[in-house]
Parts: C-alpha cells; structure tokens; sequence
C-alpha cells in the first residue's frame, strides 16, 4: 500500500488495511488489488445513485438508502464469495497436496525438497501459492519468511494453520509427518462436516426456490378465470 496515493486521503487507514488482507485471500494471481476495489466500490455507487436520481429525483431519500446499502454489501458479492469458493477449492486441494509432502519427507527428503515436489506434482491454486512462496526464496527471504507471506493469501483457517504448525516443527525439530497426518484427518472431517452442512440447507433452499417458482402460477391458475371475465367486462 503506497503512501502516496490518494486513496490514502479518501479512505480510513483501518478500512484499507482490511480490505488489503481480503484481496491478498485472492490469491497471487488475483488483479484486484485493495485500490481498484474500493474506488470500483465508490465510482458504481455513485453511477448507481445517479441513475436512481434520473429515474425518481422526487425520492432522493430512498435511492440515499438504496445506494448505501449496495455500498455496504458490494464487498459480500465481489470478494466474499470468491474468497469463500477459493477456500473451499484450497482445503479440497489441500488433502493431495500434503499427502505428496508426507510421502516426500517418509523418503528422506528435507521441507523443502518436499514442498517443491508437491507443488510441481499436484495442480490447483494451492501448489501455486507454494510454488509462488518458494520462488520468493532465491531473492533472498528464508523458508520461514516466505511461509509467513504464504499465509496471508491462504483464506482458509484451517490451511494456515497447518503452515504454521510445519514452521515450528521444522524450526523445533518435531514429527512433522505425524503432524501432517493428524491435519490432513482434521481437513477429512471438516470436509465431510460442511457436505453434512449444506445438504442440510439444501430442503430450506428447494422450498423457498417452490414457493417463489410455484405460488405465482398457482395464483395465476386460480385468478385467471377472474381476470379474463374482467377483461371482457
């Protein structure tokens, strides 16, 4: 985040700083960056209202709220839910890619050795943020610096954790393999809870899906004989 930038003056420091750490949850080869986001925020805001003036300048106190409601849930649809997908798609990746890391290391290769043949064996945004992480090693960052970078554009807990926990083994020396599999069960079980989640929600979904799709023809069925008597009326 340059200092220099206008933005700076235009947005609160607390507001670009947590939009920052949502855009980096995108990934590394995201183009949205916490400046294009926040002025996409504002410029299709103040369209928006512009639009709802030109249609209905009479109730301006209506389109204020409308507006001020699409400003507050923008974030919800254009980061939130590609960043809930993309953790998603990371902790099914994840299962893969460390069993590749455990089976390495069971071969006598170091962390290392053992990340870079993961990431060039299983395909997925995972094993390119490792990839990505990796490289930053040859400008000079150290295999823990470079993993404490990696775990700001990981949006998945549970990923970020299992990061951390390879970093203290390997700077303390513990069973990192036992370590690996003991996450790698974790990652199991939470996958198989949220399935159990949403086929869960999948019966609240289908009947409000019915009732919007359904109730109107109904409604049409039953009022139709009224309303072509009315119209011939």
């Amino acid at each position: 985040m340059k200092s220099g930038r206008i933005e700076n003056k235009i947005y609160r420091r607390e507001e670009i700083k947590k939009y920052h750490e949502k855009c980096l949850f995108l990934g590394s080869e995201s183009k949205i960056t916490v400046y294009s986001f926040l002025n996409t925020r504002l410029l299709s805001t103040i369209l928006l209202f512009t639009i709802f003036f030109i249609i209905d300048y009479r109730n301006i106190l209506t389109n204020l709220i409308l507006c001020t409601v699409y400003y507050y849930f923008f974030s919800k649809f254009y980061l939130d839910f590609r960043i809930e997908n993309r953790r998603r798609k990371m902790e099914k990746e994840a299962i893969s890619f460390f069993e590749v890391v455990s089976l390495a290391l069971e071969s006598g290769r170091n962390l290392t050795d053992s990340l870079y043949l993961a990431s060039k064996s299983v395909e997925g945004e995972l094993s390119l943020e490792f990839s990505n992480a990796l490289n930053e090693m040859s400008y000079g960052k150290s295999l823990g610096e470079a993993l404490e970078s990696l775990k700001t554009k990981i949006p998945s807990a549970t990923i970020q954790n299992m990061i951390l926990n390879i970093r203290q083994s390997n700077t303390y020396g513990n069973n990192m393999i036992k370590m690996l599999h003991q996450q790698m069960n974790y990652i199991r079980e939470m996958r198989v809870m949220d399935t159990k989640e949403r086929i869960n929600r999948m019966p609240i979904q289908v009947s409000v899906a019915s009732v919007l799709l359904f109730v109107p023809i109904i409604l049409l069925l039953v009022l139709s004989p009224v309303i072509v008597q009315f119209l011939l009326s």
